[in-house]
C-alpha cells in the first residue's frame, strides 16, 4: 500500500506556492533550469540556494517565494525528470505496431535511445532519485510515476499483441521498468562505455523476455 507523505515532510519539501500564472511558471522554470545546470557542472556537490539564484538571475528572496530550501528544488527537479518518461514510452504506442521481431527490435532500440538520453543528461540527479526510493516518506512520489510507466509499458505490449492478457502485460511492465532502471543506475556509476554495454545487455534481456509473449514472426 502506498504511504502518503507525512505533514512535516510535505511542509519541508513541497514548493511554497504553485505557479498559477505564466510569469510565475517561467520563474519556476528558470529556478529549475539553473539548478539542473549547476548539478551537471558540480557533479555530486549540491548547489547552494545562493548559487541557484545567481545562475537564474534572481534574488534569494525570489527563490524562497517558491521553494523553502534547496532540497525542495532538487526534489522538484526529480519530479520533472520522472515525469518525462511516460511521454517517451507513449510515443511507441502512437506508431503502427510492429509485425515482426526485427521491427519490434527497432522499436525497442528507439525507446532505449530516448530513455538513455534522459539518464545520461540527468546523471547528477540520480542520488536524489535513489534518496527518494530509499525514504519511506518520499517513496510515494516515485510510486506515482512508476505506476504510470508500468501501465504504459503494458499498454505498449498490448498494442503490439492485442491478445496479451492485461495481468501478464503489467507483470512484464514491472520487470521492464525495474531491471532497466537498476541496470542504468549501475551503468551511470561507471564510465560511458560500460553504460553503453549495460544498455545493450538490458536490451538483449528485454527482447528475450518479451518475444515469447508478442506473437511476432
Amino acid at each position: 500500500m502506498k504511504r502518503s507523505l507525512d505533514r512535516k515532510t510535505r511542509i519541508a519539501l513541497e514548493p511554497r506556492k504553485q505557479p498559477r500564472q505564466q510569469r510565475s511558471s517561467k520563474v519556476v522554470d528558470r529556478i529549475l533550469d539553473a539548478a539542473l545546470i549547476l548539478t551537471r557542472e558540480q557533479g555530486t556537490k549540491t548547489p547552494t540556494t545562493l548559487a541557484i539564484a545567481q545562475r537564474a538571475g534572481l534574488s534569494v528572496g525570489s527563490i524562497y517565494q517558491y521553494f523553502p530550501n534547496k532540497e525542495a528544488i532538487l526534489l522538484d527537479l526529480a519530479r520533472r525528470w520522472l515525469s518525462s518518461f511516460p511521454e517517451v514510452i507513449a510515443r511507441r504506442i502512437k506508431v503502427a505496431p510492429p509485425t515482426s521481431r526485427e521491427e519490434f527490435r527497432r522499436e525497442v532500440r528507439k525507446l532505449f535511445i530516448d530513455t538513455s538520453k534522459l539518464y545520461l543528461e540527468n546523471a547528477t540527479l540520480m542520488p536524489v532519485i535513489e534518496a527518494i526510493s530509499g525514504n519511506a516518506d518520499l517513496r510515494p512520489i516515485q510510486n506515482e510515476y512508476d505506476d504510470q510507466i508500468i501501465a504504459l509499458y503494458a499498454a505498449w505490449l498490448q498494442h503490439v499483441n492485442p491478445a496479451l492478457e492485461g495481468k501478464i502485460a503489467s507483470r512484464l511492465g514491472v520487470v521492464m521498468m525495474e531491471v532497466g532502471h537498476a541496470c542504468r543506475l549501475v551503468g551511470l556509476k561507471k564510465d560511458r562505455r560500460t553504460f553503453d554495454l549495460i544498455e545493450d545487455d538490458v536490451e538483449t534481456m528485454w527482447l528475450a523476455l518479451l518475444s515469447p509473449y508478442l506473437n511476432l514472426g
